[in-house]
């Protein structure tokens, strides 16, 4: 079954759970410690599959090697020739998968198929047909045998056998130290060496009579065996970077405000010139007509996620089930009748709000059209499956501060001062409006003169208590931005990490409550620095229906399926 953002949490809570790593996560192919990419290189974890029972094996490897291996003895001993470090990397991944508790036979029999699966499309590939192919499949094989007590398949034996007979006088020891020293990575490296040598050196002539190629082997099938690509560095989406704030720890994690004499909270279509709006709302009209969603099928898709089971529906006149007690008379004088039952039927109902909070600072400003088009099809997507729907947008009244500066400048400039800015919080849509008359406000979002700086953690704190008072029992929260939080004069009078450590905190405390899931979807880049549930999108490739369904899965994550 293909991935989505629900398996994607599962994944991440897979490795947290084995590791203890309460920071790992698991998205878009890429494993996180917090906001760094870990890198997954073993040969048989290079490719890694679309399927969640295909990811499932390299999950329960990749969270063993955090487990079980010292990754700065690892670069210690790590060997710089290309060859040698693609058979260290691939028997060091072996050693840890070997050492997986008995305690846990699900997590020995996933990594036993996810291996033999490689093992089923290396063969598949044709690359074994060549000399160098032949060789780091036996190897492979010979390894991953001798350090789990596995069998190898028939087919596979059959393969390996000729070059088997070759490899064991010259390795035989090295190979028997692998298997004795599995639970001490320091006795094993010199063995692991050894053997990563003696394949260097042996794959050299293969390597020359290949020219030498600096890519991937081709195959028949797309297999990919990667021996001097430059696979060391997982390919991700540019992260949003964060880091500590000395001023929050100096405020004792307060965070301050100095002044919101000038803050303002505004229906935006209230700051658009009437002639303006019209001019814009038929452009969008436009440009969302020209894109062809298939706007209907992603509402359903919502609807289905986000419904809740109800049993308060009867169905009345049929001819089994529980007797309808207001049909008794018909019973007695026409005992022939038979439909005078009813059953109880149970119909999905939608009990789920949306709020969509918009980063309106200055650098959206390159995606404001694409954007509005964007949350133009989500809204209304919204609005069809019936669900609740606010869409919002936050940015300031000033740049470098405006007055709340000024005040302060004028106070004597005191310490710590806290948020320095004119806060303005928008309503594109209010979640009372129904859309026909909501979507007029939709055209904020082109208007680029509001679009100033950022102030990230009071914005969601106002969003969520705007979300909070309705009355639904699921309260989803969608973050939209395109970096951290950003207002110069904050900056310059804190630091320019504060008010990254305040939109944390606030993250924090909502994901600790439970009451609303918090998710950020990061236009350009990964944002996993302040959300754990998340999406990086590309709005320069456009708006497809595609990119719909993955926000849908990244909003929906977690959703149980009514039952029928």
């Amino acid at each position: 079954m293909p991935i989505d953002a629900a398996f994607e949490g599962v994944g991440g809570a897979i490795v947290r759970a084995i590791t203890g790593n309460p920071n790992l996560q698991w998205t878009g192919k890429t494993l996180y410690d917090g906001v760094e990419p870990i890198a997954i290189r073993s040969a048989h974890h290079q490719d890694i599959s679309d399927t969640w029972p295909g990811q499932r094996g390299l999950l329960d490897g990749a969270a063993l090697r955090l487990l079980y291996s010292d990754s700065s003895l690892y670069d210690f001993h790590a060997p710089s020739d290309e060859t040698e470090l693609f058979v260290f990397e691939l028997l060091e991944q072996l050693r840890v998968e070997s050492l997986a508790p008995g305690t846990l036979p699900g997590l020995r029999r996933n990594l036993r198929k996810h291996f033999l699966r490689w093992a089923e499309d290396f063969m598949n590939s044709g690359l074994t047909e060549t000399g160098l192919g032949i060789l780091l499949f036996t190897i492979a094989g010979m390894c991953w045998s001798r350090l789990n007590g596995h069998e190898v398949p028939d087919r596979m034996g059959d393969l390996m056998e000729a070059t088997r007979a070759n490899i064991s006088p010259a390795l035989g020891a090295d190979l028997a130290g692998l298997k004795a020293h599995a639970d001490c990575q320091a006795k094993f490296i010199p063995h692991a060496l050894a053997i990563s040598r003696w394949v260097s050196e042996s794959c050299r002539a293969a390597m020359a009579e290949a020219a030498g190629q600096q890519k991937p082997f081709k195959s028949r099938n797309h297999f990919v065996l990667r021996l001097t690509a430059p696979y060391n560095e997982p390919p991700i989406p540019p992260v949003a970077m964060s880091g500590e704030s000395a001023s929050w720890q100096a405020s004792h994690q307060r965070y301050r405000v100095f002044t919101k004499a000038y803050d303002a909270e505004s229906h935006a279509i209230d700051l658009i010139r009437f002639a303006q709006r019209s001019e814009i709302r038929q452009q969008m009209d436009l440009e969302l007509s020209e894109l062809n969603l298939n706007i209907p099928r992603l509402a359903r898709l919502l609807k289905f996620r986000l419904a809740c089971p109800s049993q308060n529906h009867w169905i009345f006149g049929l001819e089994h089930g529980f007797i309808d007690a207001s049909r008794l008379a018909q019973i007695v004088s026409d005992p022939s009748q038979r439909d005078v039952f009813k059953a109880e039927q149970q119909v999905a109902d939608i009990d789920a709000a949306v709020t969509l909070l918009i980063d309106c600072s200055g650098s959206m400003k390159a995606h404001a059209n694409p954007l509005s088009l964007l949350i133009e099809a989500l809204g209304r997507a919204l609005d069809m499956a019936g669900i609740n729907t606010e869409i919002l947008g936050f940015s300031t009244r000033s740049w470098n501060g405006g007055r709340a500066l000024k005040d302060w400048q004028r106070a004597g400039r005191p310490p710590l001062p806290g948020r320095l800015n004119e806060v303005q919080h928008m309503i594109f849509k209010a979640s009372h409006e129904v859309w026909r008359r909501g979507r007029q406000g939709l055209v904020g979002l082109r208007k680029f003169d509001l679009f100033r700086e950022g102030i990230d953690g009071e914005a969601l704190q106002w969003a969520a208590q705007r979300l909070s008072a309705l009355p639904v029992s699921r309260k989803i929260l969608v973050v939209i931005s395109d970096g951290c939080p950003m207002d110069s004069a904050t900056h310059q009078s804190n630091d320019n990490r504060y008010l990254d450590a305040h939109l944390r905190a606030v993250v924090g405390d909502l994901e600790a409550q439970g009451a609303i899931e918090v998710c950020g979807l990061g236009v350009g880049l990964d944002l996993g620095c302040f959300y754990r549930r998340r999406l990086a999108i590309d709005l320069s490739e456009g708006i497809s229906e595609a990119l719909l369904l993955q926000i849908a899965d990244m909003m929906t994550a977690g959703y149980t399926q009514p039952q029928h």
